[in-house]
């Protein structure tokens, strides 16, 4: 399995564990910069629960400095949100009922929390939200130097 990308300014503060050179490095950078975009103040959309508001505009609050994310990914986002506060309902359900249910099977919402988890890690990957989605987004864009 390959390992994740690296964003290159992590790169250059280990030290440079893979031995890119200077130019491919310097190129990352560039890449990295290119991806940061406009702050445009995304707002939650009305149909969102409370709860997932917060966890939207906790998204948006910490993906800010990275200027990753801008009004384009609002409906993403928002379905995010609404997949993690899902995520923890589903817990505080597991939580409040129990593993089991009364008839000795799985508790019905273990299977809907485990298919939240797959969602939210595919719609963090989709946005941006992890490091390595981050890194992979900057190492394969088109530089200007490439054509």
């Amino acid at each position: 399995m390959p390992m994740p990308a690296k964003s290159a300014m992590m790169q250059l503060t280990q030290k440079n564990p893979n031995r890119r050179t200077k130019a491919e490095l310097e190129k990352r950078v560039r890449n990295e910069k290119k991806l940061q975009m406009a702050d445009d103040q995304l707002q939650p959309p009305a149909w969102l629960e409370p709860g997932a508001k917060k966890v939207f505009n906790r998204v948006v609050e910490v993906m800010t400095p990275t200027q990753i994310l801008n009004n384009a990914d609002l409906e993403m986002l928002a379905v995010y949100a609404d997949t993690y506060y899902d995520y923890i309902s589903y817990k505080r359900k597991i939580r409040k009922t129990g593993l089991v249910a009364d008839n000795g099977k799985p508790n019905q919402f273990i299977a809907q929390k485990r298919n939240a988890a797959a969602s939210l890690s595919r719609l963090a990957n989709s946005l941006g939200l992890t490091p390595a989605a981050r890194a992979s987004l900057a190492i394969h864009m088109e530089d200007e130097d490439d054509d």
